[in-house]
């Protein structure tokens, strides 16, 4: 009963090897909201610190029309009209070039800054359960379709509130200068208000758009929450799917030999350090190399503390010379602890003599040391 229950109930979070399987495919979570409220201010951006130099150069594109329309009046209108078209063309070109290039590159850095660097083709394979007339209609009103059209209207909803109130404070003030318009007025009077009136018409822009953004901000803020919580529930796992990965993985080669790697680098790594705080090293001189601990208050005998052979011999007796531990040769017991030694356990029984020998002629190595 409760083997059932584990399998059906999705409880547990999702596995490193779950999550990568997934991103293989392409499902990660990301948020449409991030990449539309970027894509919004850079288009903004664009127009702020854009619009000079395109206003320069489409009055540089008209001066130019205006003077060659009249220094060559009609004789040659077909030749003007195509040299022009060209320059128009060249304008508009460059112009939306530049418009588009900014907005391509910041749009995939925010892509990849969501996702990282995902490339597959998954999501691109024919997949005959798409045309399924049943599942389409619960992909309709799914709860991920129905969070999306709730964070549209709220979004929508919420931008024409704003709309209105900011256009109701501005409103009087705007307003206000247009009956003082239509009166007789000294010269220069109707160009000011003109230029007042557009004043005031910038600043309400100008609010207006900074309040689409603080909107748009938000909305990607929730989103991305949203769409976190939502990808790891859609990826969570019952206690089942957990035992059965196990199971593949422990049958899977290539994760047998990461693992033994792994495995090997660590007591390389355990090996090399026990080395450098050993008593003594016994050496082979090159081929073997075997790190002996002593300390009376803890065993009366002495430990095998790392043993190596080829480079990772030689990688130890390095270790151990630049901290100075003694370090001898002796062939035979070198090679005796090798073949029936363990780590981190005593020496063999029969060597004890030997050992003893070492042992003393490595603490008057010390002593000499540190006189």
């Amino acid at each position: 009963m409760s083997g059932k229950d584990d399998g059906a109930d999705k409880t547990e979070k999702p596995t490193p090897h779950r999550l990568l399987e997934a991103r293989r495919k392409g499902d990660v979570a990301k948020s449409k909201d991030v990449g539309a409220t970027v894509g919004l201010l850079v288009w903004l951006l664009i127009l702020a610190f854009g619009a000079d130099y395109a206003g320069t150069r489409i009055a540089a594109l008209f001066e130019a029309t205006f003077a060659e329309t009249a220094r060559s009046g009609t004789a040659d209108f077909g030749i003007t009209a195509a040299a022009l078209g060209w320059a128009s063309l060249e304008v508009f070109i460059g112009l939306t070039l530049i418009a588009m290039l900014s907005a391509a590159v910041v749009g995939t850095l925010v892509e990849f800054l969501q996702v990282g660097s995902v490339m597959t083709f998954e999501k691109m394979k024919p997949d005959l359960g798409k045309l399924n007339p049943v599942e389409g209609i619960k992909k309709m009103f799914s709860l991920d379709n129905l969070v999306e059209l709730l964070k549209t209207l709220a979004k929508t909803m919420l931008l024409l509130f704003i709309a209105w109130i900011v256009v109701r404070a501005a409103l009087p003030q705007i307003l206000g200068t247009l009956p003082r318009a239509a009166l007789p007025t000294a010269p220069g009077v109707g160009r000011d208000l003109a230029l007042t009136n557009l004043v005031e018409t910038g600043t309400l822009t100008t609010r207006l758009l900074g309040w689409t953004m603080a909107v748009f901000i938000i909305v990607a803020v929730l989103d991305i929450a949203w769409q976190k919580h939502s990808y790891e529930k859609k990826l969570k796992m019952s206690l089942r799917d957990i035992r059965e990965e196990v199971k593949q993985d422990e049958g899977d080669p290539h994760l047998k030999a990461s693992r033994k790697q792994l495995h090997q680098e660590w007591a390389s790594q355990n090996n090399i350090q026990a080395a450098r705080t050993a008593n003594v090293l016994v050496v082979n001189p090159t081929h073997i190399a075997i790190a002996l601990d002593y300390d009376p208050d803890d065993c009366p005998v002495p430990v095998i503390a790392a043993m190596g052979e080829g480079p990772l011999a030689q990688a130890m007796r390095e270790v151990a010379e630049a901290a100075g531990v003694p370090i001898i040769r002796n062939v035979d017991v070198a090679r005796g602890i090798l073949a029936r030694g363990r780590v981190d356990e005593v020496v063999p029984e029969d060597m004890f003599d030997a050992i003893a020998q070492i042992i003393i002629w490595a603490r008057q190595q010390r002593d000499r040391q540190g006189a």
